[in-house]
C-alpha cells in the first residue's frame, strides 16, 4: 500500500501535464496533435481569465471550475497543473543531486508586500491597457513555453541534425534533416535571462518565484487561504524533529507555531509522508464553531476580533478591480466590432494602403489570420508562443518592437523566413485564449491580413531582363499575374482586391536584399475578393460548323 498515495496522484498528474505540455512546445517534426497543446493550454489560469474576461468559452469554464478547485483544495495548480511551477521542481530534484547534504529549508516569512505589488501591478498595468503585455512578462505558462520553444527547440533541432548523417549511414531514414527556428539574438535574452532567475530561485530556495513574484500564485493563494481541505499540523503528535521542513519546497512549515501558510502551501503532500509520528495531515478545515458560553473576551483579545476595515478595503479593491478589467476588456472588445462593421459597411477600396499601428525599420508586423485586428490581438495575446511551435512553416515569429512596445514577443509573421500556407489553420486551432480565432479554409482563404505592394523598379524582370515569374507562380490567389514585356519577357502584375497577404509571393521573390514584392499588415483585418474564373465556352455540338 502506498505510503502517501496523496503525493503518487499529484506526481501522476504532473508528470502528464508537464510531458505533454513539452511535446506540445518542443514538437519540430509534427508528432503532437494540435489538440494536445490546445486541450493542456486551456488548463491554465491566464488564457482562462483572458477567455472569461472576453467572452467565455471552453477556457472560461475550465477557469471557474479551477478557482472552485483552488477554494476546496488549496494550490494543486501550482503543484500539479501550472508547467513552469512542474519545471520548477525538476531544477530542484536535479539540484539536488550535485549537492552531498540535502539542502534544508526552513521556515521563512512570506514576502507578503513583494507579492501584492506584482498582483495588484499586474492587475493596474491591465486596466490601463497593457493587459496582454504584463501578462506576456509575468505569466507562468507563457514564460514556459517560450523557454521551451525559443531555447530548447531550437537546440533539439541542431541535436537532430547533427546525427542525421550517422543515422541514415546505419540505415535509419526516419531521422531526417528539419530547419531550425532561431528568433533573433535580442528576443533570445529575455527567456534566457528568466530561465537563468528561475533555475538559480528553484535550486536555492525552491518554490519562491511562486511565493515572491508570479501573480498567479500570489491569486490562487489568496483563495487558498480559505480553502477546505488544507494541511495542518497535529500538536499532540508533532516532535518538533523538522523532517517536514525538509520536505517542504515553500517553506511555509512553522514548527514554532505549529502552523502552515495555507496562501503559500502548494499541495505538494510532500510533508504528509515524511512525518513518521503521522502528525501532518490534510484536513477538512470548514468547522462550525461549538456553540458554547465563552467569558466576556478581555481589551486585547476584543482588539484582536475586531472587524479589520483595511481588509474590508482590500476586498473591495479586489472586486471592484475584476469588475473594472472586465468591463475595460468588455468595452474594447465591443470596440473592435463596432469598428470592423464600421469599415464592412463603409467599403474602404482594398487598393488603398493600409493603416498601420506601429511601423519597424524595414515592414510592420502581420498579425496572423483569426487575431481580427492588431489592437484585439495585442489585448489577448499572452505570447506563450503555442501557435509559434505549431506553424508548420515556421512563418510565425516572435516580434520585437515591430508591434511597439507592447506587442514584445507576440506572434507575427516573418516572410523573410517562410509564407503562411494557404490552406493551414493549425494557429487558430491551438491558440486557449482566444487571441486567434480559429477560421474554417474557405473563411481563412479571403481574410486579408496584409496587402503586397509592387515595386517594379525592383524587379529583375525589368531592371535585369531576366525571367522570373516566382511570385506569381507562388500566388495562390492569383493577385499576381504577369503581362507580355519587352523580348519574351513577362512582367507582374498585381490586384491587391485579391491580396490576402500570406506573403508566399514576397518570400518567393529573389530580389535582395530588399524584395520586389513586399506585404504590409492591415490593422485590422478586411476581406478579399475572390477570383471568379471565366467559364471556356461550350463545345460545339458535333456536326455543326464552327462557323
Amino acid at each position: 500500500m502506498l505510503r502517501n498515495p496523496l503525493k503518487f496522484a499529484r506526481v501522476a498528474l504532473a508528470v502528464f501535464v508537464f510531458a505533454g505540455f513539452t511535446l506540445a512546445f518542443v514538437d519540430f517534426r509534427g508528432f503532437a496533435p494540435p489538440k494536445l497543446g490546445h486541450a493542456l493550454a486551456h488548463t491554465q489560469y491566464v488564457p482562462g481569465l483572458v477567455s472569461l474576461l472576453v467572452g467565455g468559452g471552453a477556457g472560461a469554464v475550465i477557469f471557474v471550475v479551477g478557482t472552485v478547485i483552488a477554494l476546496v483544495l488549496g494550490r494543486i495548480y501550482c503543484s500539479a497543473i501550472c508547467p513552469l511551477g512542474i519545471f520548477q521542481d525538476v531544477i530542484a530534484r536535479i539540484s539536488g543531486w550535485f549537492r552531498k547534504k540535502k539542502k534544508f529549508l526552513p521556515y521563512a516569512k512570506p514576502f507578503t508586500k513583494l507579492r501584492h505589488v506584482f498582483l495588484w501591478g499586474t492587475v493596474a498595468v491591465a486596466l490601463a491597457g497593457w493587459g496582454g503585455f504584463a501578462l506576456a512578462l509575468l505569466d507562468p505558462y507563457s514564460n514556459y513555453g517560450r523557454i521551451v520553444s525559443m531555447l530548447a527547440r531550437p537546440l533539439l533541432t541542431v541535436a537532430n541534425n547533427s546525427i542525421v548523417v550517422f543515422a541514415n549511414a546505419a540505415g535509419i531514414q526516419s531521422i531526417y534533416r528539419v530547419d531550425t527556428a532561431w528568433a533573433s539574438a535580442g528576443l533570445l535574452i529575455l527567456p534566457a535571462i528568466f530561465l537563468t532567475a528561475i533555475a538559480v530561485m528553484s535550486a536555492l530556495r525552491g518554490r519562491l518565484y511562486c511565493n515572491s513574484i508570479c501573480p498567479v500564485g500570489t491569486a490562487l493563494g489568496l483563495v487558498s487561504r480559505f480553502s477546505a481541505l488544507r494541511i495542518a499540523i497535529d500538536k499532540t503528535a508533532c516532535t518538533k524533529c523538522g523532517d517536514c521542513l525538509r520536505s517542504c519546497k515553500a517553506q511555509c512549515i512553522d514548527l514554532r507555531t505549529g502552523t502552515v501558510d495555507a496562501s503559500r502551501c502548494v499541495a505538494c503532500y510532500n510533508c504528509i509522508g515524511a512525518c513518521d509520528e503521522q502528525g501532518i495531515h490534510y484536513r477538512f478545515s470548514w468547522k462550525k464553531s461549538p456553540t458554547t458560553t465563552t467569558p466576556a473576551p478581555d481589551l486585547a483579545t476584543a482588539k484582536a476580533i475586531t472587524p479589520n476595515p483595511q481588509r474590508r478595503e482590500f476586498l473591495a479593491t479586489l472586486a471592484s478591480g475584476a469588475l473594472a478589467g472586465a468591463t475595460s476588456l468588455a468595452a474594447r472588445a465591443d470596440d473592435d466590432e463596432t469598428n470592423s462593421e464600421h469599415n464592412q459597411h463603409c467599403g474602404h477600396s482594398r487598393r488603398h494602403k493600409p493603416t498601420l499601428v506601429i511601423k519597424g525599420e524595414d515592414s510592420p508586423a502581420v498579425s496572423p489570420p483569426g487575431a481580427a485586428s492588431t489592437a484585439q490581438f495585442l489585448d489577448r495575446c499572452t505570447a506563450c508562443h503555442l501557435c509559434i511551435s505549431a506553424c508548420p512553416t515556421h512563418v510565425l515569429q516572435p516580434a520585437l518592437f515591430e508591434y511597439g512596445l507592447e506587442g514584445l514577443l507576440r506572434p507575427k509573421l516573418e516572410y523573410s523566413k517562410s509564407y503562411c500556407l494557404f490552406e493551414c489553420t493549425r494557429c487558430g486551432e491551438v491558440c486557449p485564449d482566444g487571441a486567434i480565432t480559429p477560421l474554417s479554409i474557405e473563411k481563412k482563404s479571403v481574410t486579408q491580413i496584409g496587402v503586397a505592394d509592387l515595386y517594379l523598379g525592383q524587379c529583375v524582370v525589368r531592371t535585369n531582363g531576366t525571367d522570373c515569374a516566382a511570385c506569381s507562380e507562388h500566388c495562390p490567389t492569383k493577385a499576381v499575374t504577369t503581362r507580355p514585356f519587352g523580348d519574351n519577357l513577362r512582367l507582374p502584375v498585381l490586384d491587391q482586391n485579391l491580396c490576402i497577404g500570406c506573403g508566399a509571393c514576397e518570400y518567393a521573390c529573389p530580389v535582395k536584399p530588399v524584395k520586389a514584392i513586399i506585404v504590409t499588415g492591415r490593422s485590422t483585418h478586411a476581406q478579399a475578393q475572390k477570383l471568379v474564373e471565366k467559364q471556356a465556352p461550350a463545345p460545339n455540338p458535333v456536326g455543326d460548323f464552327p462557323f
